[in-house]
């Protein structure tokens, strides 16, 4: 009788362990269907948080995942705001900035943030920009945005260099 009991006894402690492995092992295929939330209007599975990611953070987002904007400044001889056949780029003479970081146009700026506002402001030195400030909204992932800034001559230089001679 003793070793029966031993022999139960050691079966009542193997026993949870080796249910809680098979409820765990056993696929879920019939019995339990996916609720709505966990789809997407795709059709696919939302990925759900896990603790690698709530330690160590999301893997960070592709350069594709941003907006970028491409800025050109041109000479506007004919003052229409239109780029036209025969009106050259201005390389250097504009420079544009962007939440504090000045760029040199023509600028290429990538890694902007989606639903994101941008004030782009620009200046220049012996061109004046036509447009001052523009604002930019991000509105997708992978956006690409193309600014032309017109530029016309700065006339005050044309003046002080007319008195100096």
């Amino acid at each position: 009788m003793t070793n029966y009991l031993k022999s139960s006894s050691a079966f009542v402690r193997i026993l949870p362990p080796i249910l809680l492995l098979a409820f765990l092992l056993v696929p879920s295929s019939g019995w339990s269907a996916k609720s709505s939330e966990e789809f997407n209007v795709e059709g696919g599975s939302i990925k759900k948080e896990n603790l690698f990611n709530l330690f160590f953070g999301g893997a960070p987002l592709m350069p594709t995942q941003h907006g970028t904007v491409i800025v050109e400044a041109y000479h506007d001889k004919n003052d229409n705001k239109l780029r036209d056949a025969g009106e050259e780029s201005l390389d250097q003479a504009i420079i544009c900035i962007v939440e504090e970081i000045v760029y040199q146009i023509p600028a290429f700026i990538p890694g902007l943030d989606n639903g994101m506002n941008y004030t782009f402001l620009f200046e220049g030195e012996g061109f004046q920009p036509s447009i001052k400030q523009k604002n930019v909204f991000i509105k997708k992932r992978g956006q690409i945005i193309r600014i032309d800034v017109p530029c016309r001559p700065d006339l005050r230089q044309e003046v002080h260099a007319q008195l100096g001679n």
